[in-house]
This record gives structure tokens, C-alpha cells and sequence, in this order.
């Protein structure tokens, strides 16, 4: 067995307690939340005999141990039940909603970091007026609710100056093919991927310019320089290099807090992925999607946390996999 899959293998077997910590959590905290799933699904009945065998056939009568037991047993098997609303499998709904939140959430992250780099670098290397703007703009980035950019963005370029859609992954009514559809999808995405990029990339900007400070201040900077070479390789190639260790982890770690800014983007801007899905789901005290998404949501941050500890010692030749 090679180290690599060595490596991959003992994390996984690291995250099992994780992953059981969430259900748990997650289950309690959903079961104990005020509200009854039963009386939004029967409304205003009145018939306690008929809200009683509601109950029943959700499974709501036994008490809070015996139902974690039953969904326990059940998620070991694959088995994340059925929407109490939609009746429909669980692990369906959440996996038709993937594939919108991933590329939203990826194109996002891809967007932040590569621009977020760029500027950083540029900040620690260009000390003056520019470095102070940039800065400024990390620090306002930063400080911008998601829910609050959304909302600005999609009024001023989709309401007041009609340049992007106001919702949507495609283009209600038109029924584009090939490059049409994909031209389509990436007109709808670019203001969501704005709402949620903007702050990702003042910290990104931040965290990299720190950090490329601190890496131009090492001896092997002060070599580098001593043998004439260029200050663009140096920046680039030799301080760079070291300085993207923080940005990675950052940039792994924080796709939790993308994923929780994607629930409030997709729902300003109705797109359809996972939040949009667990928000409507929390509204409607949906307890079994819910508590899905949030395991979806928990292994996708796992293989992002795995694939940071893997670029690890690919950047940094002191880091390796063992």
C-alpha cells in the first residue's frame, strides 16, 4: 500500500468520531427545536385522534432515545429516510441539489483564492498607497454580511441595472443545449459567486499578504536576493511558495463558512442548491432532510480538510505524507 493511500485511509478513520458527533448533535438540537412538523403537515385539524396517527406514521410518538437509535441504525445502512413533506428519499433530494451548490461554492472558492493571492502578494510587495487600499478593502470586505451583499448586489445589478438575472440557475422557458446552457448557468452564476466571494477574498488578500511579509523577512529570501535574481522570482516563486501554507489551510478550514454562506446566497438569489433546500426544510420543520443535509455537508468539508493535509507536502518539501 502506497504512503499516500497510508495516509488517506488513517484520516478517514480519524473523521468516523467526527462524523458521529454531528449526527448526534445534529439530531438532538433539531428534535429538541421548538415547533411540530405533524401540525404543519395537518394544519389546523383540530382532530387529535387524526394529528395522533400523524405522529405515528412519522415516527414522532416513541421517545428522543429510541428515535435516534431507529436513525442511527438506519444511516449506517445508507438509509436517510424520506421528507416528511416531499416523500421523497432523503439522500435524492440532497443529491439532485448537490452538483448547484458545488459550483457555486467552488467556483466561489476558486475565484477568491486565485484573486485573493494575486493581490496579497502584491500588497506585501508594493509598500505604500497601494498596500494601504488594499488593506482597506481586506478590512471592508471582511465586515460585509452575506446577507446584507446579496441583497445590495442583486438591487443594484439585476433590479436597477437589469445587467444579471434577479434568480435562478437557467433561464425560465428557454430551453438551452450545449454551450447555450453552460453560457446560461454562468450568466445566473455571477452574482451569487460575488455575494459569496467578496469576503473569502478580503481574508484571502489578508492572510496572504501577512504572510508573504513574514516569508520576505527569512534567510533563504536574503540568499535568493544576494544571487541576483530577479525580485519578481523571488516573490513569486520563493516566498510565495512557503506563504501559501496558511492560505490552503484557510482555504480548506473555511469551507465550512462557504457552505453556510451558500444557505443565505441561494436564498437571495434562488438557486438551487443544498441551502436553499435546508433552509425551506428548517421553515417547514422538514427533520429528516435537515439532518441530511448537514451529514452531506459534514463529509463534503471532510474531503476538503483531507485534500489540505494532501497539499500539504506537495508545497512545503518538510511536510510530507507518511
Amino acid at each position: 500500500m502506497s504512503p499516500l493511500i497510508s495516509f488517506i485511509i488513517k484520516k478517514l478513520v480519524q473523521y468516523i468520531p467526527m462524523m458521529f458527533a454531528v449526527i448526534i448533535i445534529t439530531f438532538i438540537l433539531v428534535n429538541m427545536a421548538p415547533g411540530d412538523p405533524t401540525f404543519i403537515l395537518v394544519g389546523e385539524v383540530g382532530d387529535e385522534e387524526f394529528v395522533r396517527a400523524a405522529r405515528a406514521r412519522l415516527g414522532l410518538d416513541k421517545p428522543l432515545h429510541e428515535r435516534f437509535l431507529i436513525y442511527v441504525s438506519n444511516v449506517l445502512k445508507g438509509d436517510l429516510g424520506y421528507s416528511y413533506l416531499r416523500s421523497e428519499p432523503v439522500a435524492k433530494l440532497i443529491i439532485d441539489r448537490i452538483p448547484a451548490t458545488l459550483l457555486l461554492v467552488l467556483t466561489a472558492m476558486f475565484f477568491s483564492a486565485l484573486v485573493g493571492i494575486i493581490i496579497g502578494t502584491i500588497a506585501a510587495a508594493k509598500r505604500g498607497v497601494l498596500d494601504i487600499s488594499l488593506s482597506t478593502f481586506s478590512l471592508v470586505g471582511i465586515s460585509i454580511p452575506y446577507f446584507w451583499l446579496g441583497q445590495i448586489i442583486l438591487v443594484i445589478f439585476a433590479v436597477k441595472l437589469g445587467l444579471f438575472p434577479l434568480g435562478g440557475m437557467v433561464t425560465v422557458g428557454r430551453n438551452y443545449q450545449g454551450i447555450d446552457h453552460i453560457l446560461d448557468v454562468i450568466y445566473h452564476l455571477v452574482l451569487p459567486v460575488m455575494t459569496l466571494a467578496i469576503f473569502n477574498l478580503a481574508y484571502t488578500t489578508k492572510i496572504t499578504r501577512g504572510s508573504v511579509l513574514e516569508a520576505l523577512t527569512q534567510d533563504y529570501i536574503v540568499t535568493a536576493r544576494s544571487k541576483g535574481l530577479p525580485e519578481s522570482k523571488v516573490i513569486f516563486k520563493h516566498a510565495l511558495r512557503n506563504a501559501l501554507i496558511p492560505v490552503v489551510t484557510y482555504t480548506g478550514f473555511n469551507t465550512g463558512v462557504l457552505l453556510i454562506g451558500a444557505i443565505l446566497t441561494e436564498t437571495i438569489f434562488a438557486w438551487p442548491g443544498m441551502g436553499s433546500l435546508l433552509y425551506d426544510s428548517i421553515r417547514l420543520r422538514d427533520y429528516p432532510v435537515i439532518l441530511g443535509v448537514f451529514i452531506y455537508g459534514s463529509i463534503i468539508i471532510i474531503i476538503a480538510n483531507l485534500i489540505v493535509d494532501i497539499l500539504y507536502g506537495l508545497l512545503d518539501p518538510r511536510i510530507r505524507v507518511r
